[in-house]
């Protein structure tokens, strides 16, 4: 099992995340992804060790390196951030974030018309649209301010 989850406290947000669920923040019109992928395909590149061709067509994108109940314990990778007001931060599954680019993310959030629901809606329906081979998990979470 992923996980991924923001906790929301006075000084600022705090991120905890496990396998290839991910954290992006939209600021400024900006996608930033926040948590970084426990996959093998991500461990690869962290080697330089493929080209863009070979990103493309890694035949074990779905292998995660790093998730809950594969061992006793797991390392959780945490962090914090101090959001601004109207950041938008994105908590979704890779069911999201596989089918569904960063770009396109991206434009849906640009285009985005405010509405927390709709967007939600917006970003799965994207992620079906382009195959959908996996559950799609998307949290929307809009910071106006502590």
């Amino acid at each position: 099992t992923t996980f991924v989850a923001l906790y929301a406290a006075d000084d600022g947000v705090y991120i905890a995340h496990v396998g290839d669920s991910r954290c992006y923040r939209f600021r400024n019109n900006k996608l930033e992804a926040l948590t970084e992928d426990h996959s093998l395909l991500n461990d690869y590149i962290k080697m330089k060790r493929l080209t863009q061709k070979e990103i493309d067509d890694f035949p074990h994108k779905n292998v995660i390196v790093r998730a809950l109940g594969m061992k006793d314990t797991v390392k959780v990778d945490t962090r914090h951030e101090v959001p601004e007001v109207g950041d938008l931060f994105l908590l979704c599954s890779d069911g999201l974030a596989g089918p569904a680019s960063d770009n396109e993310i991206e434009e849906i959030l640009q285009n985005s018309s405010g509405d927390i629901q709709a967007t939600t809606k917006a970003l799965i329906d994207k992620a079906n649209s382009n195959g959908g081979p996996d559950n799609i998990t998307a949290v929307l979470v809009h910071w106006t301010g502590a």
